[in-house]
C-alpha cells in the first residue's frame, strides 16, 4: 500500500529543519538564486527561465567542460566539477549574497561534501529530481550511488515530482522532500495560429509499447501522425514541435515510464502541452486527478479499448475537444506553470509569504 506524507507535513518538517540550523530568511522582492542546470533541450526554458520570471537569478551551465560519459569521469571528471561548482557559488556569494541554490543533479554528478560546504555558506540548498520512481537509488559507483539517495540528506530541501509516494524515499535517508508536480513556461508553451488539421498527433520517441498502441490504432482507422526521434518523420525543433501541437486536435500521451507497461509518473509534457490548447489524452495516473478535472480539462484512458472508443468521439467531436484544450490550457495558466512551482519553494524556505493552493 503507498504510503503519503501530506503536504503540511512535508513543509512543516522543511521549516523545522531551517530553523534548527539558524536558516531563518527574511522576505524579498526578488531573492537571488543561483541555478545550477545544464540545458539539454527543455531545462533552460523550464528550470532557468522559470526562476527569472521572480528572481535574480545566477545560472551555472558546464556546457561541454564536462563528461559524465568520459572514461576518467569517476577519476578526473566529477572531483574537477565538483571544485569548479563549489568555486563558482562562492564567488557569486562573495559579489552578492545568495539565497538559494537550486539544482538538477544526482551523485552521479556531485558528491555529498559538496552540498555541505554549499549549505555552510547559509545558502538554502534545494535539489529537483523528475524521475524518482525508477532513479531514486541509481546504481553503485565508485564515486557513490548515481541516484539521489546519498546526496538528498545535504540538501535543505529536494523536489520529487512523479509521485506522491517517492517523498518516503526521502524520508527513509534522512532527507526533507516536497512534492510537487513539474511545470510548463507559458512562453516556450503557446498556441501558434494555424489551421487543425491534425487530428490525433503524438510527439516524442519511439521505444516501448508506443509503436505497438500507435500502430494498433492505425490499424483501427484512427489517423494518428507520429514525430520525433525514432519514428519516419524524424526529431523536431521546438519551434516544429508547437506547430505540430497547434495543428492538432488531440495529442496523445503516454504516461508509462520507460518500458514498463505499469508504471506511471507526472511527467513534463502532462503541463506541457495542455498549454498548447489541443486535448490532451494520455494515460490514467491518479495523481492526474489533483491537477486537473479529466474530461474537463484534459482525458485519460484506462486501456486501449478506452484509447480507441475515446479518440473515435473526439475526432468525430473536434469542437468538443478542442474546448476541453482551452479548459485544459487555461487550468495551466493558472496552477502549472514552472514559476509557480518555484513560488511554492520561496514560501516554504521563507523568501515569499505567497499563498499555496490545492492544485499543486
Amino acid at each position: 500500500m503507498a504510503f503519503h506524507i501530506p503536504l503540511e507535513e512535508q513543509i512543516d518538517k522543511i521549516r523545522t529543519h531551517l530553523a534548527n540550523i539558524g536558516k531563518v530568511s527574511t522576505r524579498k522582492v526578488r531573492p537571488r538564486i543561483f541555478v545550477v542546470v545544464h540545458h539539454v533541450n527543455w531545462e533552460k526554458h523550464g528550470l532557468v527561465d522559470g526562476w527569472a520570471e521572480i528572481a535574480d537569478v545566477i545560472h551555472y551551465d558546464w556546457g561541454n567542460s564536462f563528461n559524465q560519459y568520459a572514461a576518467d569521469w569517476h577519476q578526473r571528471g566529477k572531483p574537477d566539477f565538483n571544485k569548479v561548482l563549489l568555486r563558482q557559488v562562492e564567488l557569486a556569494h562573495r559579489e552578492k549574497t545568495i539565497d538559494l541554490l537550486f539544482s538538477y543533479l544526482s551523485g552521479r554528478w556531485v558528491y555529498p561534501y559538496t552540498i555541505r560546504a554549499i549549505g555552510k555558506m547559509n545558502i538554502i540548498t534545494v535539489n529537483i529530481s523528475l524521475d524518482d520512481k525508477v532513479k531514486f537509488w541509481g546504481y553503485q559507483e565508485p564515486g557513490g550511488l548515481s541516484g539521489n539517495a546519498e546526496i538528498a540528506p545535504e540538501f535543505d530541501l529536494c523536489i520529487t515530482t512523479q509521485s506522491e509516494e517517492d517523498v518516503q524515499k526521502y524520508i527513509s535517508v534522512g532527507a526533507r522532500a516536497l512534492f510537487l508536480p513539474p511545470g510548463g513556461n507559458t512562453h516556450s508553451f503557446s498556441p501558434i495560429p494555424a489551421p487543425r488539421d491534425i487530428p490525433v498527433s503524438f510527439v516524442g520517441q519511439c521505444y516501448g509499447t508506443r509503436p505497438h498502441i500507435i500502430g494498433w490504432l492505425i490499424s483501427c482507422g484512427i489517423p494518428v501522425q507520429t514525430f520525433g526521434k525514432g519514428w519516419p518523420s524524424g526529431e523536431l525543433s521546438h519551434r516544429e514541435m508547437n506547430v505540430i501541437y497547434s495543428r492538432s486536435v488531440v495529442n496523445l500521451g503516454f504516461g508509462f515510464i520507460g518500458d514498463s507497461p505499469h508504471l506511471t509518473g507526472l511527467k513534463g509534457r502532462d503541463f506541457e502541452v495542455p498549454l498548447m490548447g489541443n486535448l490532451y489524452l494520455t494515460t490514467y495516473n491518479q495523481v492526474l486527478e489533483n491537477c486537473f478535472i479529466l474530461g474537463e480539462e484534459i482525458d485519460c484512458y484506462q486501456n486501449e479499448t478506452d484509447l480507441l472508443s475515446k479518440l473515435q468521439y473526439y475526432i468525430t467531436h473536434p469542437d468538443i475537444a478542442l474546448n476541453i484544450g482551452a479548459a485544459g490550457r487555461n487550468r495551466c495558466l493558472l496552477d502549472h506553470t514552472w514559476t509557480n512551482r518555484f513560488k511554492i519553494i520561496l514560501t516554504v524556505t521563507g523568501l515569499s509569504d505567497s499563498c499555496i493552493n490545492s492544485h499543486t
